[in-house]
């Protein structure tokens, strides 16, 4: 089915699934869960062959959770079903199962704040909290470890500290693939302006294997690891119109080649019928990005360049509805495919 057939069923979707106030706030309770839910569409085409399809899924999140003083306790799955099977999830980059239902998170929280210090110690399986770009980190996946947050905050200095992730991370390929991160980050926020920067570094093991997973130029076999510096920084003008620029860029310590990504953007995803309009740059060198683990909304995962395009629409009741037009095309080969994108999620 071609994908502008999806838009109708999304946008009848949206209006029959949006709440009265927008963002509204809900009286917590333990027992009823958070939920998220996502509809979507894509479809691939290549300039030859038969590498193309066309694809729909749907996917929920459940999320339940508990606070004990300073302590929460966290708990949620994950459930899809989707047209294509999770025999295709490898041969197409996915980094989720297009069908089933796994744990989501499972994860105890321990926090502390003081008027100027604050920090926070998550334990279990959980998301990464560092920040980082879709050329490094794909938002969906889980790992199974530690993540801390340390440092200090003020009215217009919002963070000034450490952040830390450790863990196994889970991916559809199975096998031991293991993180190790640390970054310094500051944010400010003047009312007007916000800003934020960071750096720190990033390792990842694992065995090599197909798809993802391939061992690394030259390699002799065996564990594989990569080690990378990462930095990055971002700056939004809180105005009518809000405007948003990021930046981040990453360098393997051992080939020096590096990667990047530039993001652009207009307008709001946190005001009902706020449109927003963004422009991404990525340029992934073949060992200068943890691909492993990169983000799977894009399709070339190393040695490739190309923008997307993403038009979204902020819908009542956390609803938003988004496009997406992406353009790759892998270093040296002159080989290029084109990826459209449409959803409609509703946010947590």
């Amino acid at each position: 089915m071609p994908i502008r057939r999806w838009t109708p069923m999304l946008a009848t979707a949206a209006l029959l699934a949006q709440d009265a106030q927008p963002f509204a706030e809900e009286k917590p309770d333990p027992w009823r869960p958070a939920w998220e839910l996502r509809l979507g569409a894509d479809e691939l085409k290549e300039p030859e062959g038969p590498g193309g399809f066309r694809r729909g899924g749907v996917q929920l999140r459940l999320r339940w959770g508990a606070d004990w003083g300073p302590m929460r306790v966290e708990a949620g799955t994950r459930s899809a079903v989707g047209s294509d099977g999770n025999r295709l999830n490898a041969p197409r980059w996915d980094q989720q199962p297009s069908n089933g239902t796994q744990a989501d998170v499972l994860q105890a929280t321990l926090s502390r704040a003081g008027e100027r210090i604050f920090g926070t110690l998550r334990l279990g399986l959980q998301g990464n909290g560092l920040l980082v770009s879709q050329a490094m980190w794909d938002r969906d996946l889980r790992f199974t470890g530690a993540g801390a947050t340390a440092g200090l905050h003020g009215d217009v200095l919002q963070e000034a500290g450490v952040r830390v992730a450790v863990g196994r991370v889970r991916t559809v390929l199975g096998g031991r693939t293991e993180l190790a991160a640390a970054q310094g980050v500051l944010k400010f926020d003047t009312g007007a302006f916000s800003w934020t920067a960071h750096a720190g570094r990033w390792t990842l093991a694992w065995d090599p294997g197909g798809f993802r997973r391939h061992a690394l130029p030259g390699s002799q076999g065996g564990r594989q690891r990569l080690t990378l510096d990462a930095a990055g920084a971002a700056g939004v003008w809180n105005g009518p119109l809000p405007l948003e620029a990021q930046w981040f860029a990453c360098r393997n310590r051992a080939t020096r080649e590096d990667s990047e990504e530039l993001r652009l953007s207009a307008g709001s995803r946190e005001r009902a019928w706020w449109p927003q309009l963004s422009w991404t740059w990525q340029r992934l060198s073949s060992t200068g990005t943890l691909y492993p683990v990169n983000g799977d909304a894009w399709w070339f995962y190393r040695a490739a360049r190309g923008p997307r395009v993403e038009a979204a629409l902020t819908l009542p009741g956390r609803w938003v509805a988004a496009l997406s037009i992406v353009r790759q095309t892998a270093d040296g080969e002159g080989y290029a495919v084109t990826r459209r994108m449409v959803t409609l999620t509703r946010r947590f």
